[in-house]
């Protein structure tokens, strides 16, 4: 994960905010001269503004710079070495730097006397402790920020987990099914077994090619449908038909890998497939919905259980999608894939 950093132009800015404000008597003479409350102030005013709002920013810079950092540098230390350590060091940097900053004062403009020089070091300590609070509130800020970035991270690195785990479950499903199927072709068409494999063949090089994708567009998984509905139909002629009427932007829409492909299969496994009972499967769209549908005419009772295939689809749509998809079964079995 990417470090979560306080840049040094925010702390420059807060700096300079701070000191600006300390300086805002001498800044509004140089604005309205003739108040009269500002007339104690009077004196060098833009040259001693600009002095010391650089060095009263550049003193609370330090101070920020040291309050926000000052853990890294001393990590390999102790905690309680560190509070001790930064208890120091944010104590003499204030005495060292007042004493600069009056001494460079002296050489470029004129002396500070001493009730003006107490006033400093009221004003100093209030840059101090004002500098030390916000920059324990961005240490703080990020620290927040960098939590939930890492449950997001883990929050993603669990879905996708999910994902691979639900993929895995595809493959050996779909394989398992295609095998028994040949089987069948084998036995009762022998010549159309070699078309069936050259389909399966390129219909499973797409599966292992598309592993990694939980997302593909609709134009993808028309493709693939349409191959293995050619698989399916060198099995069951005639008998087994798809009727397609999809009027969406099939580039732009996305859907969980096999989707369809899926549910078509979930189909002639449950239902009686021959020339008396054809099998007829809708696929169109409804709403933000495709709609797979087809006439309940079951093999035998233990069909009506709902299949681990429609559960893992089920999954898959609320990890990619974050909808569930809709079964209703009454003459017609009919499942609705959310694509909004």
């Amino acid at each position: 994960m990417e470090e979560v950093k306080i840049k040094t132009g925010t702390l420059l800015l807060i700096s300079l905010s701070i000191s600006f404000l300390i300086n805002l008597n001498r800044f509004l003479f140089i604005v309205y001269p003739d108040l009269s409350y500002f007339k104690d102030v009077a004196a060098g005013s833009i040259p001693v503004f600009l002095f010391r709002f650089i060095s009263f920013g550049v003193y609370c810079l330090i101070v920020l710079y040291l309050s926000v950092h000052s853990k890294k540098y001393l990590e390999r230390f102790s905690k309680l070495v560190r509070v001790l350590v930064f208890i120091v060091i944010i104590i003499a940097v204030p005495i060292a730097t007042f004493y600069l900053i009056m001494w460079v004062h002296h050489l470029v403009l004129f002396e500070v006397v001493e009730p003006e020089r107490e006033g400093i070091r009221y004003v100093w300590v209030v840059m101090c402790i004002t500098s030390v609070l916000i920059g324990g509130l961005l240490v703080f800020q990020r620290k927040q920020k960098i939590s939930v970035l890492e449950k997001e991270q883990l929050k993603k690195e669990n879905i996708q987990n999910e994902l691979v785990a639900l993929n895995n479950q595809i493959n050996p499903h779909f394989l398992f099914n295609s095998l028994n199927t040949l089987k069948y072709i084998i036995e009762t068409n022998p010549k159309g077994s070699i078309v069936y494999v050259d389909h399966l063949a390129s219909l499973y090089r797409y599966i292992l090619q598309s592993k990694d994708k939980g997302l593909v567009t609709l134009q993808q998984e028309l493709q693939v449908l349409e191959a293995y509905i050619r698989l399916a139909r060198i099995r069951f002629g005639d008998n087994f038909n798809v009727n397609m009427q999809l009027s969406i932007h099939t580039k732009t829409t996305l859907i969980p890998k096999l989707s369809l492909q899926l549910l078509i299969e979930n189909a002639i496994k449950h239902n009686e497939v021959s020339e008396e009972f054809p099998l007829i499967i809708d696929i169109y769209n409804e709403d933000d919905s495709i709609v797979v549908k087809n006439k309940i005419q079951l093999k035998s009772k233990s069909s009506l259980t709902t299949a681990e295939g429609l559960k893992n689809l089920n999954k898959r749509f609320e990890l990619l999608k974050n909808k569930a998809i809709k079964i209703d079964v009454d003459t017609y079995f009919i499942v609705k894939l959310p694509i909004h």
